[in-house]
């Protein structure tokens, strides 16, 4: 018999508080929830107070979320080792933007040569990428083209980066102002 805990069950047992409970594409929940709570000494109080408690019938293990490290991805396939690559700094992305919809936009705008990359800080967006061209005159056109165009409802702001997404390991921006190629 399959052990079902729905979200009502989740918000009873914490008071009120809304879960978030992490489901499987078909729908059927993956057997753990996520609550935020207020501050971190409000948490650890849950965490000692509900850890190894029992809820319908089964103990549940209640612990802080733990930060899941994942590889970087492997480098375009499109970029060999020392070749040189222009970068462009893609700022002002909406949190749900991805690399797929990344090169969307500039597969639409006729730049089919472009390896787009999306940083990202846990599970959404940082609100940046990067887009490398292997021209300069490809990227300074991507530049005029679509600078200030929307996508997903927010202006775009393309310019030359001095930082790659190699260098984006922290999530944290920088400025990137240069227009020299990256090697």
């Amino acid at each position: 018999m399959e052990f079902v805990v729905g979200a009502r069950d989740v918000t009873i047992f914490a008071k009120g508080w809304s879960p978030e409970i992490i489901k499987h594409k078909n729908g059927k929940s993956r057997g753990y929830a996520f609550v935020t709570m207020a501050s971190g000494e409000e948490a650890q109080a849950v965490v000692d107070k509900f850890d190894s408690h029992e809820l319908l019938g089964r103990i549940i293990k209640v612990e802080f979320a733990k930060k899941l490290r994942r590889p970087a991805p492997p480098p375009p396939a499109s970029h060999l080792v020392g070749e040189t690559r222009y970068d462009l700094y893609v700022s002002n992305l909406a949190w749900k933007v991805r690399s797929s919809h990344l090169r969307e936009f500039f597969v639409a705008a006729g730049f089919n040569q472009v390896a787009p990359r999306v940083v990202f800080e846990g599970k959404r967006s940082a609100g940046y990428g990067f887009a490398s061209f292997t021209t300069k005159e490809e990227a300074d056109s991507a530049i005029v083209a679509l600078d200030g165009k929307e996508l997903m409802d927010r202006p775009l702001r393309l310019r030359f980066s001095t930082k790659t997404i190699e260098d984006s390991k922290d999530g944290k921006e920088e400025e990137a102002t240069s227009e020299e190629p990256q090697e």
